[in-house]
């Protein structure tokens, strides 16, 4: 029926359809996904073979587009054809324009780099950024992290956005580049657009970036050649202390054999006049016998603790060793990242946090990290509890002075890290109540665009276990987006992979700059234990084979190809490929209303792609939470309590805990993450949620 519309569709008869060149260019790309189908739905029991519906969904995925030249005229007399010129598209649209491409899951760094390249060397950002992610990613080759930063740097110091994210994160990891967190949080301020001096990033606090972090100048090699020197000198010192003990080990057997001599004797001289001078004897050896039995203690205990010296130092040498053999660099010293509260990195003196004067205590949530291992963490002096992720939770009591709070970490090669901030009460802050009211107050003066959403739960699956709470859990996110966000939700339960990419680029062809996708995604996700990359599973996902399998990869790419502001993945599964959360801009609650609308407006038009997971990589349960899973449950339950507006990053705060705990309940340990979505766009942007 469509190709029969389509035949009979003269140009002008096309032209007339379309409201505006976007609007054709939409139609054209919904009549070519038609055409490659028959129908844009299929029924559940279509005819159509699977191998042609799985060719369909591979139309939709990104690829790397160069299109052809353009004829054009130079006044009357002369023509010319302009240079091909590099896009990133889906492959149905770069067919469309009659572009050339290499199939994502063929794509290589050499003909990813014949598309941008050039481009690249005439100055363009874009593709300059481009180049950097391919030799960042290598692309079936060993990641080029030196080559990366190189055309990063070029885009940023042009400005753009994207590549400043990136280049910041090779900073904050220390690929291609001498690790410096100053450095990565300065691109990621200039990337969000907050370097106003009363608007500072509010970031992950890592002791790198703080005054009080211990910098280690000595190369791994100097330090190995100087714990072997320590450890030839304790060598040799307990080899002196075990000669001392074993000569004072003869000494107390002789004076033990002395004085057992003199028991005999002197009970065969009882009576006699021998017997007093005996007894004098006896006790001048008893008293030596001590002597030599105290020093005796004194150089085994001697022993003992330099036995412990040396084994300690032989084993950090060899951690150390192991490192060289293998050509890596240094195990990094312990870093501390406090997370809640929001901590604003300033310039001079320490960093202050304002609490309610009338609160009993404030929790400190945060994340130790320790390549060496952790030997030991306090707050303020007392134990402080690290649980197998590296985070931590503790309450600080409040009082009415201003406290010190300190944080001592020390790993297990004895390098030690600490971070402090101030404490201080305040009678004029506002409540939490308060707080989100004016949050909403603030936000509601400004335009945030148009909210899309696509709501995905998938319970029947053909060839993995059926879950339970998928579905429900969709059905109840989608109620609450479009009833009291007034998102425009698509919602697609129990959905095949065409289904799922048709979906996305439907809503794509809807969006414009200024507006904001939401991509909530609940069903089976796997993950590849070698390329470490993950996948969501469509229901009719095959096991052993990924055909059919939704590489989160090719979503984040498919994320480049749109024009949406913000981006949020919600994903109850796995979702790999994201940063770091240093990259997050995190709202200080302090900001009076000039500056919290002034934070507000550089979010509003500041990019960002930012995933929330219910786990990380991790496996995550389908129950626990009554009718829902229990990542969905406490999700849910932010959206339905949110009086006004809210970020993305403030519900994950809030739902992070309790889904640690309810899960901990059914003996499980799940963790959710948020992070922004690395080679997606992000440009140091926040998701805001908005009462409608």
């Amino acid at each position: 029926m469509i190709m029969m519309v389509f035949e009979k569709m003269n140009k002008s008869d096309f032209l007339t359809n379309c409201s505006s060149p976007a609007a054709c260019y939409r139609i054209a790309i919904l009549l070519m996904s038609a055409l490659m189908l028959g129908c844009a739905a299929v029924p559940e029991h279509s005819p159509i073979a699977p191998e042609v519906r799985q060719g369909a969904a591979d139309k939709l995925l990104p690829v790397d587009c160069l299109l052809p030249a353009e004829l054009r005229q130079l006044g009357s007399g002369m023509s010319y054809f302009s240079p091909r010129r590099a896009i990133k598209a889906t492959a149905v649209e770069c067919e469309i324009r009659g572009g050339e491409y290499v199939a994502y899951n063929r794509a290589d760094y050499r003909t990813a780099l014949i598309v941008w390249l050039d481009k690249a060397k005439k100055g363009d950002a874009e593709a300059q950024t481009y180049v950097g992610e391919i030799y960042e990613k290598g692309l079936g080759l060993e990641p080029n992290f030196r080559l990366a930063q190189i055309w990063y740097r070029k885009a940023a110091e042009q400005g753009f956005y994207r590549a400043q994210i990136n280049l910041g994160y090779l900073y904050e990891k220390g690929l291609g580049v001498k690790k410096d967190t100053v450095v990565a949080l300065n691109w990621y301020r200039k990337a969000s657009g907050i370097e106003d001096d009363g608007l500072d990033y509010t970031s992950v606090i890592e002791v790198k970036a703080a005054t009080l972090a211990q910098e280690k100048s000595a190369s791994l090699r100097q330090d190995v050649n100087r714990r072997e020197r320590e450890i030839k000198s304790l060598d040799d010192s307990l080899k002196s202390a075990k000669q001392s003990l074993t000569e004072q080990v003869e000494v107390l057997a002789r004076t033990e054999q002395t004085l057992a001599a003199l028991t005999v004797e002197m009970a065969s001289a009882a009576g006699s006049e021998k017997a007093s001078e005996m007894e004098l004897e006896f006790a001048v050896q008893q008293k030596k016998l001590a002597e030599v039995n105290q020093l005796y203690r004194a150089l085994k205990s001697q022993v003992e603790r330099e036995q412990r010296i040396v084994n300690s130092q032989v084993q950090k040498a060899d951690i150390q060793k192991q490192a060289l053999l293998t050509q890596a660099q240094p195990l990094a010293g312990p870093s501390i990242e406090v997370f809640d509260p929001s901590i604003v990195v300033t310039r001079s003196g320490e960093p202050r946090v304002l609490v309610r004067a009338a609160s009993k205590a404030r929790v400190i949530s945060g994340r130790v990290m320790a390549p060496a291992g952790l030997k030991l963490a306090t707050l303020n002096e007392r134990p402080l509890s690290i649980d197998s992720t590296g985070q931590f939770h503790s309450a600080v009591p409040v009082t009415n002075e201003t406290q010190h709070v300190m944080i001592h970490v020390t790993d297990r090669l004895d390098q030690k890290a600490a971070f402090s901030f101030m404490l201080v009460p305040d009678k004029q802050i506002s409540s939490f109540k308060e707080d989100a009211s004016r949050f909403s107050r603030v936000a509601g003066s400004i335009d945030f665009g148009r909210y899309f959403a696509l709501v995905i739960g998938n319970n029947e699956y053909v060839n993995f276990p059926k879950l339970k709470t998928a579905v429900s859990d969709a059905r109840r996110v989608a109620e609450l987006l479009e009833d009291k966000f007034g998102f425009d939700v698509r919602l697609i339960t129990n959905a095949d992979r065409y289904t799922i990419l048709s979906a996305l680029n439907e809503i794509k062809g809807k969006m414009s700059e200024a507006d904001n996708l939401l991509v909530y995604y609940a069903g089976h996700g796997e993950r590849d234990v070698q390329s470490l990359q993950g996948y969501w599973l469509p229901v009719d996902a095959e096991l052993e084979n990924t055909a059919n399998w939704i590489p989160n990869a090719a979503i984040s790419s498919l994320f480049n190809t749109m024009s949406a502001r913000h981006i949020l993945v919600v994903a109850d599964s796995c979702y790999s490929g994201s940063m770091t959360s240093s990259s997050v801009a995190r709202l200080n609650a302090d900001l009076d209303d000039q500056h919290l609308k002034k934070w507000l407006k550089v979010m509003a038009k500041t990019n960002s792609r930012t995933v929330l997971t219910s786990g990380g990589m991790k496996p995550v349960l389908d129950s626990g939470g009554g009718d829902y899973s229990v990542f969905a449950k406490e999700f849910i339950a932010e959206l339905e309590n949110a009086t006004g507006a809210i970020d993305a990053y403030k519900i994950y705060l809030n739902i992070f805990p309790r889904v640690k705990i309810n899960a901990a309940l059914h003996d499980f340990d799940q963790t959710p993450t948020y992070a922004p979505i690395k080679y997606a766009g992000h440009g140091g942007g926040e998701f805001i949620f908005v009462k409608d």
